[in-house]
C-alpha cells in the first residue's frame, strides 16, 4: 500500500516498516493523526537555553510548519528516539553528547529490550506514540487559560498554579484531548492513570531531587496497575531524550548515562513503593545513593546519607545532574565555602521529608535556574563558575527559609522560581555580576501537596 494511503494505526501493526520511514515522511505520518495537538504545542512556553550552535538542518517543526517551535522539536525528538531504539541506531541517538557523559551501548541495549513490549503490540505502540505527542499540551497557554476560566470563584488562590501535567490531566477529564477517543479502553484506562500520576508526580522532579520525599505518596494510586506506571515511564523516558531537541534535533543530547540512570533509579523506587518494598524516604534515597554511586565511581569522595551535611549536597548534586568528578569538585568547594548560616540554613531545610507539623520547600525549576547559573560545559573558569554556584546556592537558601505558610494541613509549599531563571540568570548582566540573583524575589508560597490522609514519609 503506498505510504501517504497507510495511516498511523496501519503503520503499528508492522513496525519494521513504519521506523524504516525517512524522518519526514514519519513526522508527516504523525502529523496527519495528531494536529490538533500538534497545534496546541506551537503555542506552547518554553524554559529557552543556549542556541548558539543550532544544527544546519531542517527541525522537526521547521519540516512540518516551515518555522521553529520549541515544544514541537523537543516533543518530536522524542519520537524520533523511539526510532533509533528500535534501529539500533545508537550513533545517532548520542550522536552530540559530550564523551564523558554519553550513553552507554549496555543502556541503549537495555532500553531497546525494555521498549521492545510496547513496540511489539500495535494497539500499545499506538498508545505510547500518543502518550508522547500529548504530554506536554499542558504548557499552551491558552488551554491554561481555558481551564482557568472554568475555575474563577471555585478554588483557592493559596492552591498552587496549575502545573502542565496538572493541566494535561484536567483537559482530559473535560474532554479537551479528543485523540484518547482512538485508544482501546484499556490503553485508555492506562494512560489517563498515568497522567493523573503525573498530575501529583513529577518523574523529572525526583530524578533531580527537586522535590521532597512526601511527593512521592501518590505513587501508591499505582498499585496493581504496574502496565500504567511502565508506559509512563516509557513516556518520561523519551521526554528527556527530547528535552535538549528545541536546540539539537539530530540526537537524544539530554538522554545522557547519568540522566538515563536517574530516571531507571525513578521507575526502580516507583516499583519497590508501588510493590511496598520501599518507604517513601527509602525509595526517595536510592535516587541519591544511586548519583553517589556514579560519582564514586569518578573518583569523587564518599558521602553518608545519614549525614544532614553529606545529604544535602547529595541533593544538590542530583538537582545539578552531576555527572564528572570536576563538577562534582566544583559543588562541593562551593558548598563548603558558603557562609556558615546560609549553609546551615540549606541543611536543614533540604534534609526536610514533609508533612504537616513541618512543610517541606519545593523550589520549582531549581535545578534548571542551578545548571544554567554554573554553565558547567560552557565558557568561563572553574573560579567564575563557582562564584556563580554560590549565588545560586544563597538565593536557594532565602527561598527555602522564607516565612510563609498557605493554610489548610499543607506539607509541601511551592515556590517557582521560573521567573527568576528567565529574567535574571538567563539576563546578560548574570554573567557580569551573578550577585545580582542573590537580590532577586522571592517567588510567592503555594501548596504544593495538600494531605487528605495519612501521608507521612517511613
Amino acid at each position: 500500500m503506498p505510504t501517504d494511503l497507510r495511516s498511523l494505526r496501519d503503520y503499528t501493526d508492522r513496525p519494521e516498516d513504519l521506523f524504516a520511514l525517512s524522518d519526514e515522511e514519519l513526522l508527516r505520518l504523525v502529523h496527519r493523526d495528531f494536529e490538533d495537538e500538534l497545534r496546541r504545542l506551537k503555542r506552547a512556553y518554553s524554559v529557552g537555553g543556549r542556541d548558539d550552535a543550532k544544527p544546519s538542518s531542517k527541525s522537526p517543526s521547521v519540516i512540518l510548519y516551515g518555522r521553529d517551535y520549541d515544544e514541537v522539536n523537543r516533543t518530536l525528538v522524542g519520537l524520533l528516539t523511539l526510532k533509533w531504539v528500535y534501529k539500533r541506531q545508537y550513533d545517532v541517538l548520542v550522536a552530540n553528547q559530550a564523551e564523558a557523559l554519553r550513553l552507554s551501548r549496555k543502556s541503549f541495549e537495555w532500553m531497546r529490550q525494555f521498549y521492545a513490549e510496547s513496540i511489539s503490540n500495535p494497539h500499545e505502540l499506538y498508545a505510547l506514540i500518543t502518550s508522547i505527542v500529548v504530554n506536554d499540551i499542558g504548557k499552551d497557554e491558552q488551554l491554561a487559560s481555558e481551564l482557568a476560566l472554568e475555575d474563577q470563584g471555585r478554588t483557592d488562590e493559596n492552591i498552587a498554579s496549575p502545573n502542565h501535567d496538572t493541566i494535561l490531566f484536567r483537559a482530559v477529564k473535560t474532554g479537551r484531548v479528543r485523540c484518547l477517543d482512538r485508544l482501546s479502553q484499556e490503553d485508555r484506562d492506562d494512560i489517563i492513570r498515568g497522567m493523573e500520576l503525573g498530575a501529583e508526580f513529577n518523574f523529572g522532579q525526583l530524578a533531580q531531587a527537586e522535590n521532597a520525599p512526601a511527593c512521592l505518596a501518590s505513587l501508591a494510586t499505582m498499585k496493581g496497575h504496574a502496565r500504567s506506571f511502565r508506559l509512563r515511564f516509557e513516556e518520561q523516558l523519551l521526554d528527556i531524550a527530547g528535552a535538549a531537541g528545541h536546540l539539537d534535533w539530530t540526537c537524544a543530547k539530554k538522554l545522557t548515562q547519568s540522566n538515563f540512570d536517574a530516571y531507571r533509579t525513578v521507575y526502580d523506587a516507583g516499583m519497590g513503593i508501588i510493590s511496598g518494598g520501599l518507604s517513601l524516604r527509602a525509595g526517595y534515597d536510592l535516587v541519591l545513593t544511586r548519583r553517589l554511586n556514579l560519582l564514586r565511581e569518578k573518583d569523587f569522595r564518599s558521602l553518608d546519607l545519614s549525614i544532614d551535611d553529606d545529604r544535602a549536597l547529595a541533593r544538590l548534586l542530583c538537582m545539578g545532574s552531576v555527572a564528572d568528578l570536576t563538577t562534582a569538585e566544583l559543588y562541593s568547594r562551593a558548598w563548603m565555602s558558603l557562609e556558615d548560616d546560609v549553609r546551615q540554613s540549606l541543611r536543614k531545610s533540604l534534609n526536610v521529608d514533609g508533612s504537616v507539623a513541618e512543610p517541606a520547600v519545593q523550589v520549582t525549576y531549581i535545578p534548571a535556574l542551578i545548571t544554567q547559573a554554573v554553565d558547567a560545559g560552557g565558557p568561563g573558569t572553574l573560579e567564575a563558575k563557582e562564584r556563580a554556584l554560590r549565588s545560586a546556592l544563597r538565593y536557594l537558601c532565602r527561598v527555602m527559609s522564607a516565612p510563609g505558610k498557605p493554610s489548610g494541613p499543607v506539607s509541601v509549599i511551592e515556590r517557582n522560581v521560573l521567573a527568576t531563571l528567565k529574567e535574571v540568570v538567563q539576563s546578560p548582566q548574570f554573567r557580569e555580576d551573578p550577585t545580582i540573583l542573590e537580590k532577586a524575589a522571592i517567588p510567592e508560597s503555594l501548596a504544593a501537596m495538600v494531605e487528605t490522609r495519612e501521608q507521612q514519609p517511613g
